[in-house]
């Protein structure tokens, strides 16, 4: 609702969508603007609306690029913007094909087979079933049709392989293995910034999105920590880069020690600065973005370590090495999890279940420790009598 200062006193104005898909508006005048009468025209216009449309019947013929705009504005309202931005991206091909279509002529078999068409990860498809769920349910809440034809669509359950069991098993770094990347980086004359970006990632285990909206202004180096407060969209280019968001979760805001090599990583930064505002920059200043952070990362532990088909290098694995060195430390899970800003238990103990080889071989020495069989007492001799 917008307000207009008009002759007679101030016209209250409200736009809404009819059944053709018609963007049209209804309209009272009132004496003032006061907060009362603010709310009675709200009531007004609201009932207007109601009595044009007919709310007890379903809206025909409105087109699916009509739902999908009233759709998106909501989730933009609702949601984190990485979380706005994945929803959009996960609709976008499906919203290019139909946008045309009336959204009651869409049915269970066009969004099956839009999911099942490409080889997708099971992960993604089951991702873009969720979100095309989500935009169906909200078209069936606005009555623009009866039911959700997401609801019925049956998704081939994927077979994991051998590999697929081995790429989840061998995720991660171990401290030694981060130590040869990082001397090789060093020897090779690799960028000093990203090498120490993604060494500061593996000692506190932040997501990259927290590194890179890290402001100085959130850095206190007298008592050892920095405080989370703000991300940025890490995949965001531009202008865009600087924009701040709040985390995606309330523990995701929290203060993370540093031990001694972090913190010296942190005083190379701020005496090597290259923004006023930001710590992590790259080496012309600009915010970290995920694409140029991910092909750093995986091309010098491939070149390191070797590349295999059941090993993939990123990002995230980083965070995922971090809270693993976390469990080898012995450090209770719920302190890992304020640690690392995990909001779910389940999200911690998934990492945990991958042990790491150190935590084997600590399990091999405990267990060799074991003494099973009961001492041999001495038998002692009976003096004769």
């Amino acid at each position: 609702m917008y307000i207009k200062k008009v002759k007679t006193g101030y016209q209250y104005i409200e736009k809404y969508i009819d059944e053709s898909g018609t963007e049209k508006r209804v309209k009272i005048t009132l004496k003032d603007k006061k907060r009362a009468t603010q709310v009675s025209a709200l009531q007004l216009l609201d009932k207007k609306i109601y009595d044009k449309l007919n709310s007890n019947t379903i809206s025909k013929n409105v087109k699916l690029s009509v739902v999908y705009e009233k759709w998106s504005e909501m989730v933009a309202k609702t949601y984190v913007y990485s979380t706005y931005k994945s929803y959009m991206s996960s609709v976008r091909g499906f919203v290019n094909i139909y946008r045309d279509w009336k959204i009651d002529k869409i049915k269970t078999t066009h969004v099956q087979d839009y999911l099942i068409r490409n080889s997708l990860k099971p992960k993604t498809i089951k991702h873009r079933q969720n979100v095309l769920g989500n935009l169906f349910s909200f078209a069936v809440k606005m009555q623009y049709i009866e039911e959700n034809p997401v609801s019925s669509v049956v998704i081939p359950r994927m077979k994991k392989t051998v590999l697929d069991y081995e790429i989840q098993e061998n995720k991660g770094l171990s401290l030694d293995e981060l130590r040869q990347v990082i001397a090789y980086c060093h020897e090779t004359n690799r960028s000093k910034r990203l090498t120490f970006i993604m060494e500061f990632l593996f000692l506190t285990g932040l997501r990259l999105e927290e590194l890179a909206g890290l402001q100085k202004s959130s850095v206190d180096l007298d008592n050892k920590q920095i405080v989370i407060r703000h991300v940025t969209y890490s995949k965001a280019h531009g202008e865009d880069t600087r924009k701040l968001y709040p985390p995606k979760t309330r523990a995701s805001m929290r203060k993370v020690y540093l031990n001694p090599r972090a913190i010296e990583i942190i005083e190379w930064f701020l005496e090597n600065s290259l923004d006023k505002s930001f710590v992590f920059t790259n080496d012309k200043g600009g915010i970290i973005v995920q694409q140029n952070m991910f092909i750093f990362i995986r091309t010098v532990c491939e070149q390191v370590l070797g590349k295999f088909d059941n090993r993939k290098f990123n990002v995230h694995m980083l965070r995922h090495s971090h809270i693993t060195l976390l469990a080898e430390l012995g450090v209770p899970i719920k302190a890992t999890m304020e640690r690392v800003g995990h909001s779910d238990i389940s999200t911690t103990l998934g990492v945990y279940s991958h042990v790491s080889n150190n935590m084997r071989k600590e399990v091999m020495n405990k267990l060799d420790s074991l003494v099973l069989e009961p001492k041999k007492s001495t038998p002692t001799s009976t003096p004769n009598e």
